[in-house]
């Protein structure tokens, strides 16, 4: 942005980024993409009545008007770009969401047809898709990934003997985020965790904390990778874009903010150590489960492809639904959102690694201002370091320690020059343009 915080201009911008972030929240109360395609649990019990020998019966039912909705946020991102000529930075961001939401609403147009998967790419990528500063692509990072797990293939952790109830895992959740969040000596921010019936997902973070799945079991293991990827950093950022009055649209996870959101969710699980090979050889398997269905694998092939992986039947049938739910199940047209894991975690990485070796660590605290994307947080860093935004109040403990995170980072780059070096090259050029 330019210089001169307190000049009339840029409270004139500040004014007008506001009030499009408050019809922008407004606009895309409709736009809510896992609900919309969201599986009944009649499919699921169908299927395993049929002895999971028959392809799912799925139908999607129209929620809104999604054509006029992507109208909407295409006249909102035009007056965006427009009215804020003179903040490039913040009309980038500002236009840029509306356009992801306009996405997202004509994506929702097309589901149960091959035009949902052509938008699904269009917004998250595909296996094949260039991740960021041209290295890799995704399905090389899925591969990749998928080479060194079965390097220490037999030295997994045994499964925990005893697992938890939804119910149990809940109170216990609840508890370890209650601390987490607290606010003072007696008085802690309401963060619920909930048991809900036809959660799509074993567990998601909502508005207001964490839905576990009733019926679903859960190891410590997993409840741990629960309370650092969905409260640490899901239920974080939310409530610390709560705070900003003056650009509320970083309350709301855009489909723009997806890659960040999740490549810092995963980056959170590492450094927790929450982390294991179970969960790589599922982040990794999904990416090659899009390529499969992209090369016309339907549902009953990418089922038995996660049965051969080792997950259980139920796991399975929830895999397979992730990568085919919105498409086709009969294959060719998957859900591509789940290459998004991986590759954020690369630019997670990278950034890390040009924001503390040019000493900004601002831009640490940065991450968590909100639901954002990575090339913004130089502009939101410097908003709050003028005021303009709240310092973030909620970051799990690698953020804060940052002795811990440079040490850290430094034994990452020594261990693997070349590890997100593409991505280092983009964070470092984003650097350069906000002036740093």
């Amino acid at each position: 942005m330019s210089a001169g915080g307190g000049s009339g201009a840029r409270a004139a911008a500040l004014a007008v980024a506001q009030g499009l972030a408050e019809e922008i929240q407004d606009a895309q109360r409709p736009v809510r993409i896992l609900s919309a395609i969201a599986w009944g649990a009649e499919v699921r019990e169908r299927f395993f009545a049929a002895g999971a020998r028959e392809l799912p019966r799925v139908s999607y039912a129209p929620r809104f008007d999604t054509r006029a909705v992507a109208e909407q946020f295409d006249a909102l991102a035009r007056r965006a770009r427009a009215a804020l000529e003179g903040e490039p930075g913040l009309g980038i961001m500002v236009a840029e969401t509306c356009e992801s939401y306009a996405m997202a609403a004509r994506m929702l147009g097309a589901v149960g047809t091959r035009g949902f998967y052509h938008r699904s790419i269009e917004l998250y990528g595909r296996p094949a898709s260039v991740a960021t500063g041209g290295r890799a692509t995704n399905l090389d990072l899925a591969q990749h990934f998928d080479a060194v797990i079965q390097r220490y293939a037999g030295f997994e952790v045994p499964p925990e003997p005893e697992l938890l109830s939804a119910e149990e895992a809940a109170a216990l959740l609840e508890r370890h985020l209650g601390a987490f969040f607290r606010e003072g000596p007696a008085a802690q921010v309401a963060v619920r965790c909930e048991v809900v019936e036809g959660l799509a997902a074993k567990a998601a973070s909502g508005s207001g904390g964490v839905r576990l799945r009733a019926g679903a079991r859960f190891s410590r293991r997993e409840l741990l990778q629960l309370e650092h990827h969905e409260g640490h950093v899901h239920v974080a950022t939310t409530l610390n874009g709560r705070a900003h009055k003056a650009l509320p649209l970083l309350a709301s996870s855009s489909p723009r903010s997806t890659r960040t959101q999740e490549g810092l969710a995963i980056f959170t699980e590492f450094l927790s150590q929450t982390i294991d090979v179970a969960r790589l050889r599922q982040l990794s398997g999904r990416i090659l489960a899009i390529k499969m269905a992209e090369d016309g694998a339907d549902f009953l092939q990418l089922y038995r492809y996660f049965l051969e992986q080792g997950a259980t039947e139920s796991g399975a049938f929830e895999s397979a639904r992730r990568v085919v739910r919105g498409g086709l199940v009969e294959g060719g047209a998957p859900f591509t959102k789940d290459v998004v894991y991986l590759d954020g975690l690369t630019r997670i990485a990278g950034f890390l690694q040009v924001a503390m070796t040019r000493r900004h660590p601002e831009l640490v605290a940065g991450l968590f201002l909100g639901k954002l994307e990575l090339d913004d947080v130089p502009l939101l860093s410097r908003l709050c370091q003028e005021g303009v935004l709240v310092p973030p109040r909620y970051l799990p403990g690698w953020a804060r320690d940052l002795g811990f995170l440079t040490a850290y980072m430094s034994w990452n780059a020594f261990l693997d020059p070349a590890a997100a070096e593409g991505a280092r090259q983009h964070f470092a050029s984003v650097l350069q343009r906000a002036g740093d």
